[in-house]
């Protein structure tokens, strides 16, 4: 079964869900490795290939129709005459509103039921990229915040040719391809990372198949069963040698998430998730590790919840010693279970730290996460010169200036900067941006001010952690479990009011 057909009133057993893996996006060619026959379909026609290397290479590639979605809002299952009401007043302005349905409804086999889904509303659908961007500008006048989403409308096109063995196929083959093998596949030279590009091959369970994208690339895809899918994504988000309750605690939180977010982000291009930390690592068929499988295992169908639905559990590497509001990181409304606290070992009622983020940083105080020797808390100094050629690559601001710190979140993290330049200003509002601005900060808990007092000399960073800091801080998991914490105890703790429950 997949999970990516619009959710209507059916129902996704827990224990029988999959998710559809985006694996590797590739230009004009896609090599993969068996160590066994295998079958390769196109249409109808059906080829046998053996064992060894073979490379399909693509050619009158056509890419995949696409067409943009504008969504000023979303409402939650209970909220349909909230949503009846909002459709009616764009309507009165002329509008062409449609609900688009994103998320799963769940049905354990003893009754139980979670409800993830939410409703978004689509104001209007358009065939360029510019005129949905145009009405997202158009709305922030009202103002109205809205967001873009494509939808694949169409499959692309492709005729293959193969090559291995020493040969060239004379067979024509056309997009999209699957491929069978009773062994992995290994496919070679796809990206490895979300942070910095690297090549890597990944072994991956078959069936895959292979389709052309919207952009022209090739698309490797499979389907696996979560627990399945979980014993890639613990190892590739936590070290294997750390302690087994932290491991549990990761397969819990990383299985509600996954729950919580299928049939999501990317469902209207037909897909659950992509391989990149950008929505989980996940390191395939190889990076299956004996002490992680036993940590799957052992909470097999464990999930958190939260007024009947599974949570979107998140995660990141360090805290700094307090987690964020996911409010003050990504867009959307306040989520009760992503609530930013202190990770002090010691709980007290002091302040959070964006009233002294300066004294935060020095003191370093004792938390849970504290033992993250690199991450807890760092400092990096770059000259204007390295400052300009960084900012530029995403934002042309000409030779940089200055730079003003703005709002911060509950834990000190930077809501907005402005970077001032030569040839103009940007002001950049979330935390992503703002890391991603100066090369890939490890946080946004960070102070940033002229070296030596002045800023011609270049600019300090001082910061805390190591990721976004909402959810769970796995450095401060190892240290609970460390501690003789279970696994239980460490999530309770990262979110709280939260239940565990089995669902199989």
């Amino acid at each position: 079964m997949t999970t990516t057909a619009a959710p209507g009133g059916d129902s996704t057993d827990p224990a029988r869900a999959e998710a559809r893996i985006r694996y590797a996006v590739l230009k004009d060619a896609v090599t993969i490795r068996t160590t066994a026959e295998c079958v390769v379909e196109s249409g109808s026609a059906r080829y046998r290939l053996n064992a060894g290397e073979w490379t399909f290479e693509a050619s009158g590639i056509h890419p995949a129709a696409v067409r943009y979605h504008v969504f000023p809002k979303t409402f939650q299952p209970g909220e349909e005459q909230e949503r009846d009401a909002f459709l009616a007043s764009w309507r009165a302005r002329g509008y062409t509103p449609e609900i688009e349905t994103f998320g799963r409804l769940f049905m354990t086999q003893t009754g139980r039921r979670f409800d993830n889904r939410e409703y978004w509303v689509s104001l209007s659908r358009y065939e360029r990229e510019q005129e949905a961007n145009a009405l997202v500008q158009k709305l922030k006048e009202e103002p109205v915040w809205a967001w873009v989403r494509t939808e694949r409308i169409q499959p692309g096109t492709c005729v293959f040719s193969i090559r291995g063995a020493g040969k060239r196929s004379t067979d024509k083959l056309s997009a999209p391809l699957t491929l069978q093998c009773a062994a992995p596949f290994e496919v070679v030279d796809i990206s490895g990372g979300y942070w910095k590009e690297h090549k890597v091959n990944r072994l991956f369970q078959g069936p895959l198949s292979i389709e052309v994208g919207p952009a022209g690339d090739l698309e490797v895809y499979g389907s696996l069963p979560v627990e399945t899918y979980l014993r890639g994504v613990v190892p590739a988000e936590m070290p294997a040698s750390w302690p087994l309750e932290a491991l549990k605690a990761q397969a819990v939180v990383a299985r509600s998430e996954i729950y919580a977010s299928l049939a999501g982000k990317y469902r209207l291009e037909g897909f659950d998730f992509t391989a990149l930390e950008s929505c989980r690592a996940y390191a395939g068929l190889a990076g299956h590790t004996p002490r992680t499988d036993e940590a799957v295992a052992a909470t097999e169908g464990m999930a958190l919840v939260y007024r009947e639905e599974f949570i979107k559990a998140v995660f990141s590497s360090c805290c700094g010693g307090w987690t964020e509001n996911n409010e003050n990181v990504w867009s959307g409304p306040p989520d009760p279970m992503l609530r930013g606290a202190s990770d002090l070992r010691v709980l007290n009622n002091g302040a959070s730290p964006s009233a002294n983020l300066r004294g935060w940083l020095s003191s370093s105080p004792d938390a849970w996460c504290s033992g993250d020797a690199t991450g807890y808390r760092w400092q990096k100094r770059y000259t204007i010169q390295e400052l300009t050629k960084m900012v530029n690559q995403r934002h042309n601001v000409g030779t940089l200036t200055n730079i003003r710190e703005g709002a911060r979140g509950v834990s000190g993290r930077l809501k907005s900067i402005t970077i001032t330049g030569s040839a103009g200003s940007v002001t950049l509002d979330k935390e992503l941006a703002i890391r991603q601005a100066f090369g890939g900060l490890p946080s946004a808990m960070v102070i940033i001010e002229p070296a030596s007092g002045n800023a011609a000399a270049g600019y300090t960073f001082k910061g805390g952690g190591r990721g976004h800091g909402v959810g769970m801080c796995q450095h401060g998991a190892r240290g609970m479990a460390a501690a003789g914490r279970g696994f239980e105890a460490i999530v309770a703790r990262y979110f709280q009011g939260a239940a565990v429950e089995r669902t199989q």
